[in-house]
C-alpha cells in the first residue's frame, strides 16, 4: 500500500512586507520557484513558515496562492493553531484549497502530558475529514512520544503517519519495526535525513532547507547511494555544513537570507531584525560563495537547473 505522503516536500517560508503583512507576490514567486525545481510538493504553515506568528486572516490567502501554484494534491498544510477551533478551521480551509494531507502539531506553550496530547489528536481527527500526519515538533510544541504516535497511527483512521521534526529517528524506526505498510514515515528535521535514508526508515522528507536549496534535498532523496555512495556522502556533507551555518540564526531567518540571495524576492520578517543579524547574513553570503561551487560539482544540472537558479 502506497503511503499517503512520500517524496520531497519543500517547506515554504512566509515573506513579509515592511509592516509585517503578508507579501503575496513574493509568496507566489517562492512557490513557483520551488515547484519548478523538481520537488514533489510544498508545505505551508509549518515551523519554517513561523506558523505561531501567522494571522488567522492570512491562512486562507496563503492556501489559495499555494493551491493555485502547486495544484491539487501537491501541497501539505500545517494546521497548528492556538486552540482546537483554529486548527479545525485551518484544516477545512486547507482541504478546500486542495491540500494532499494535513500536519497536526500538538498544542503549544504549556507542557501537557501524553494523555492530553493523545486526546487532542483524537479530537481533531474526529472533526476533520482528511488524511492527517502527526507533526512531532517538541522543540516548539508538545511532542508525541513513540508509543503515543504508534497508538494514534494504528488506532485512529484519519491519522496516516508522522512528520517527525524532533531530530530523533526513534519513532520512524519503531514504525518500521512494527510494520509500516501504507504509513507515511516523513523526516521533518534535515539533520537526520541522510541517516534515515541510509537506514531505510523514511518515505520522504519535509525540508526547511529545501525551501531555499531544493535541489540538494531532491538529490539526496533520489540518489542511489548503494551504487554512488561517494556522491551521496558528498551531498550529505554539504547539507550538514549548511545546517551548521544556519544554526547561528533562527532557522527561518537564515533560510530567508539564502532565498533572497537567490533572487526569489525580499523575504522580510514579522519581527525586527537586529543589525548584528544582518552582519551575520553577510558572513553567511560570503561563506556560501564557495559552498555553491561545491554544490554544483555534486548535484547534476539538468531539470534542477542548479547553475540557473543560483544568483
Amino acid at each position: 500500500m502506497q503511503p499517503t505522503v512520500d517524496g520531497v516536500y519543500a517547506a515554504l517560508l512566509t515573506p513579509r512586507n515592511g509592516d509585517g503583512s503578508l507579501n503575496r507576490e513574493v509568496l507566489r514567486a517562492e512557490a513557483e520557484f520551488l515547484i519548478g525545481t523538481g520537488v514533489d510538493g510544498v508545505v505551508m504553515n509549518g515551523a519554517t513558515a513561523e506558523y505561531p506568528l501567522g494571522r488567522e486572516c492570512e491562512f486562507a490567502e496563503i492556501a489559495a496562492i499555494v493551491g493555485e501554484v502547486a495544484g491539487i494534491g501537491r501541497f501539505l498544510a500545517g494546521i497548528g493553531g492556538a486552540d482546537v477551533a483554529g486548527s479545525i478551521r485551518n484544516a477545512e480551509v486547507a482541504m478546500a484549497a486542495g491540500a494532499r494531507a494535513l500536519l497536526l502539531p500538538a498544542p503549544m506553550f504549556f507542557r501537557y502530558g501524553q494523555e492530553d496530547v493523545e486526546a487532542y489528536a483524537r479530537h481533531i481527527a474526529s472533526k476533520v475529514e482528511a488524511p492527517i500526519l502527526l507533526y512531532n515538533l517538541p522543540q516548539f510544541a508538545n511532542g508525541y512520544q513513540p508509543e503515543t504516535a504508534l497508538r494514534l497511527i494504528q488506532a485512529v483512521g484519519p491519522i496516516k503517519g508522522i512528520k517527525d521534526s524532533s531530530g530523533s529517528l526513534d519513532i520512524l524506526r519503531l514504525l518500521t519495526e512494527r510494520g509500516a505498510e501504507g504509513i507515511s514515515r516523513i523526516v521533518g528535521n534535515d539533520q537526520v535525513f541522510a541517516q534515515a535514508r541510509r537506514e531505510g526508515v523514511c518515505d520522504g522528507v519535509v525540508s526547511g532547507v529545501a525551501g531555499a536549496v531544493p535541489e540538494l534535498l531532491v538529490f539526496l532523496a533520489r540518489a542511489d547511494f548503494a551504487s554512488d555512495g561517494a556522491s551521496f556522502d558528498a551531498a550529505a556533507t554539504l547539507l550538514a555544513e549548511l545546517i551548521e551555518h544556519l544554526n547561528v540564526f533562527p532557522t527561518p531567518w537564515g533560510l530567508k537570507f539564502i532565498a533572497e540571495s537567490r533572487g526569489i524576492g525580499a523575504m522580510g520578517s514579522a519581527l525586527p531584525v537586529a543589525e548584528s543579524r544582518l552582519a551575520q547574513a553577510e558572513l553567511l553570503a560570503a561563506w556560501l560563495e564557495e559552498w555553491w561551487v561545491r554544490l554544483r560539482a555534486t548535484v547534476p544540472a539538468g531539470p534542477l537547473m542548479v547553475e540557473d537558479c543560483v544568483v
